[in-house]
């Protein structure tokens, strides 16, 4: 499970990003890739959607917390193992 979340996530961070998913590791850090607030809003909404879960982040924590690819994986994975 955990690697189709990581997968999953960093498909989406590079379509919203424009960058090959192979260029992006759990240390890229999302400013690198041009992701703005309402691009990272967007890719929450579709990783939302994907795994059935909810993200309860308004955008200014989600600066405060999400820098790098592998903070928005973790946070992912800890939303998804208290739903199960």
């Amino acid at each position: 499970m955990s690697d189709t979340v990581e997968a999953s996530t960093i498909a989406l961070i590079a379509k919203a990003g424009e960058a090959e998913p192979g260029k992006i590791s759990r240390e890229t850090e999302l400013s690198e890739l041009e992701i703005d607030s309402l691009v990272l809003t967007e890719i929450v909404m579709e990783i939302e959607d994907e795994h059935d879960i909810e993200i309860d982040l308004n955008t200014a924590e989600a600066w405060e917390t999400l820098k790098t690819v592998g903070d928005l994986i973790d946070t992912v994975k800890k939303i998804i193992a208290a739903q199960h």
